[in-house]
């Protein structure tokens, strides 16, 4: 098992943000994985799912997890609240815990709604949309591309209205540099290419298509 992989120190930008997550976020192990039994998961990493300690969770472990087919409506609140700090942890080290794309990591459970967390707990999540679509803005992150960011959170609950406005408070100079870098420097089959993920769901597409092709942008 190595603790070593997705795990962030004090020199992270991210480390004060994720060991509050991890305070707030504490909670009681669950007794079960709120996915298929018996089925998607290695059946190994199912019996030992819960073992580890949530800070020390393999990479591995919950990749695995998101192979586990779920119920449309999302897992119970008891499994992700659990999960969801070592998830952040994850994505703030740039892992993949979602093989698929990184536009399902936060999208099985209702995120991005406030109603759903406390005054606490939601404090850390806007934090953590707002510090990674920052980073993201200034070019960074990872290899993703703006646009799948935006998916990821938007799928998970946070209205893309206020997710574009913040893209667009950005200067010019910034806006300019980052969609360069998708749809030029790292354009599909690189070249100059508007990206558009495949993973939006209903109007959200739309909606974001037509931010970009915008008088704003």
């Amino acid at each position: 098992m190595d603790k070593a992989t997705g795990k962030i120190g004090p020199d992270h930008p991210f480390f004060e943000l994720i060991e509050e997550a991890y305070r707030v976020f504490e909670s009681p192990k669950p007794t079960e994985t709120g996915v298929c039994v018996k089925c998607c998961m290695d059946g190994k990493i199912e019996a030992d799912f819960f073992t580890p300690p949530i800070r020390d969770m393999p990479l591995h472990y919950i990749q695995d997890w998101y192979h586990g087919a779920y119920d449309p409506e999302g897992v119970p609140k008891a499994v992700w609240e659990y999960l969801l700090p070592r998830i952040l942890e994850l994505l703030a080290d740039g892992e993949d815990v979602a093989m698929v794309a990184i536009e399902v990591s936060l999208s099985r459970f209702a995120t991005g709604k406030v109603e759903n967390w406390s005054a606490k707990k939601w404090r850390v999540l806007d934090q953590f949309q707002r510090a990674y679509l920052d980073r993201e803005m200034k070019c960074e992150g990872g290899e993703d591309f703006l646009d799948d960011v935006l998916c990821m959170f938007a799928l998970a609950g946070w209205p893309l209205t206020d997710l574009l406005e913040q893209v667009a408070a950005y200067s010019d100079a910034v806006l300019a540099r980052r969609f360069w870098r998708d749809w030029c420097g790292w354009g599909l089959y690189g070249g100059e290419d508007l990206w558009i993920t495949a993973f939006w769901e209903g109007d959200l597409r739309t909606e974001a298509f037509n931010f970009y092709t915008s008088r704003v942008v």
